[in-house]
């Protein structure tokens, strides 16, 4: 039997030495970038089945994926043979090939009404024993569903046999559903468009990729990368995140920190000079800024700084973990995915939990971190201009989530970023991560709850909702200098208040330099801006 397999560019036939043993045929088919083809004219009534909005999975790698096979269906130079086996590059079989053969003569002849033949029955990244005897290879109807997700049984299209007669029909669907491909043959099967049978046992399998995949401009190259570290309020979990990423072992990049809820003149007192000696060397800039909606913060990091000779844009959360060789082992993943890929972490991975005072690490499913998110060039950019164009914001979260319900983002904002990833191109980590071995590549503290989001002073608690309104006001930490007294005063807005003692005041002008506060209890009072960050009454 003859293997038709997807190959992209720098991949190997993994399955090569084995289906040369079991009597396969093995020929590579290029895939392509070119989409033109998909014509997407079916879309909504599938989202029920899909049960998300179908843009969730319209990703660059699905769209052509969708292309490439079903440009390989209609090539011609298969149109007479009708014992094809139609995969990708990864898939391996476990059985014989005139066993297998036979067995497909079988059921064509005894049910000429099916579609496709699927040699397995489950995703399975390693063989398995085929059956005792190769007599009762076998195969049985696809039992689906109204719904994907209770049909757990069903994924994967690595390996499918499919009769010249129902490859136009297949091809169609591909061109037409904005779907994975996987998932359009079993909503096809749900709604009685197509006959799948498949077999119980797994007689192919995807093996791991083991070649060395580069597909970058310049192989084996390292990255500059910009770590974006927003903190808020937590100088001890500042302080150890710098010294956890200067410890880091891969050299090249830089760290770029936006300090926001601490006074100026405690960073330049207290925290500046415990890193003075990075800041000389070019690795790190610290800045304060005031607090504002989680997008600006981020960007806040890089704000005002020419960052045109980096490649990469990591965000990086003040109070998780980071194993030592995160930023090398990113490195070592980019040159696994195209050019311009993004990427993240989405794996049981583990938590830190804090009970009673106890530390207590588990281990839990998360779609998104964060805390992972590495953006590339392009990607930021948009992040930019989102900034001043919310239209960017609404259009995105609408496509992936639907109606406008989910434009403004708040505490979502990574959801954001990951979903601005996916239109550019992005990758999970975590198969990567698992296949080195590590252990700890992120630790996720949830025993630290964020506070960067409203609950100030009166009248901030919705000051984070939209994350491009540039009038909404931002917060403020300053350390007030008084012949009777030295206090920090938190401000947002036009309200202000000791911390100390909740002495509240209205802020009458504020310039970059100095600040003039009507106190409730007494008259006015103009505090001017010192070296050190604080400020003096004047």
């Amino acid at each position: 039997m003859k293997c038709v397999f997807l190959q992209t560019t720098g991949e190997t036939m993994e399955g090569l030495a084995e289906m040369n043993s079991l009597g396969f045929e093995c020929v590579a088919y290029p895939s392509t970038q070119d989409t033109s083809s998909l014509r997407d004219t079916r879309y909504e009534e599938f989202a029920f089945f899909l049960g998300r909005v179908p843009d969730w999975t319209d990703t660059p790698k699905v769209r052509s994926l969708r292309a490439s096979f079903a440009r390989m269906l209609l090539d011609p130079a298969f149109e007479d043979d009708d014992f094809i086996i139609f995969g990708e590059s990864d898939s391996t079989p476990t059985v014989d090939a005139s066993v297998l053969r036979k067995a497909v003569e079988e059921e064509f002849l005894l049910h000429p009404e099916v579609d496709i033949l699927r040699p397995f029955l489950e995703l399975a990244t390693g063989p398995s024993l085929p059956p005792t005897c190769p007599a009762h290879l076998r195969f049985e109807p696809l039992h689906t569903s109204p719904r994907t997700l209770d049909s757990p049984y069903v994924w994967g299209t690595h390996a499918v046999i499919i009769p010249v007669r129902s490859r136009r029909k297949i091809a169609d669907l591909f061109l037409d559903w904005r779907l994975p491909i996987d998932t359009t043959i079993e909503a096809a099967c749900a709604e009685g468009k197509l006959s799948m049978r498949i077999t119980p046992h797994n007689l192919f399998y995807q093996k791991p990729r083991t070649s060395s995949i580069n597909l970058s401009q310049e192989p084996g190259r390292n990255r500059r990368m910009a770590l974006c570290l927003s903190s808020y309020k937590r100088p001890e979990d500042l302080q150890r995140q710098i010294f956890s990423m200067m410890n880091q072992s891969y050299g090249n990049f830089h760290l770029f920190v936006a300090v926001k809820g601490i006074p100026e003149f405690f960073v330049n007192t207290f925290i500046i000079p415990q890193f003075q000696h990075f800041i000389e060397a070019g690795k790190l800039t610290i800045r304060c800024f005031p607090n504002g909606n989680q997008l600006s913060n981020l960007l806040d990091t890089v704000r005002g700084i020419d960052t045109s000779g980096f490649e990469l844009f990591l965000k990086i959360d003040d109070d998780d973990f980071y194993c030592r060789d995160y930023l090398k082992t990113i490195n070592e993943f980019c040159e696994t995915v195209p050019d311009g890929y993004s990427c993240y972490c989405s794996d049981w991975s583990w938590v830190l939990y804090k009970h009673g005072g106890v530390v207590s690490p588990q281990k839990e499913p998360f779609y998104v971190f964060g805390s992972s998110l590495v953006m590339s060039r392009e990607v930021m950019e948009q992040v930019w201009k989102s900034e001043t164009e919310p239209e960017i914001i609404r259009r995105i979260m609408a496509k992936y989530y639907g109606g406008e319900g989910h434009s403004r983002i708040a505490w979502s904002e990574d959801n954001f970023l990951h979903k601005l990833m996916m239109e550019f191109g992005c990758s999970n980590i975590a198969p990567f991560v698992s296949r080195k071995g590590m252990k700890h590549f992120l630790m996720v503290q949830r025993s630290n709850a964020s506070v960067t989001r409203g609950g100030l002073v009166p009248g901030d608690a919705v000051q984070h909702v939209d994350v491009a309104n540039a009038s909404s006001p931002r917060e403020m930490v300053l350390t007030l200098i008084h012949p009777e007294w030295m206090d920090t005063v938190r401000i947002y807005g036009q309200s202000s208040y000791r911390v100390s003692n909740g002495d509240r005041a209205r802020v009458v002008r504020q310039t970059d330099s100095s600040i003039t506060l009507g106190w409730e209890k007494w008259g006015e009072e103009l505090f001017v801006q010192n070296p050190d960050g604080s400020y003096h009454l004047k």
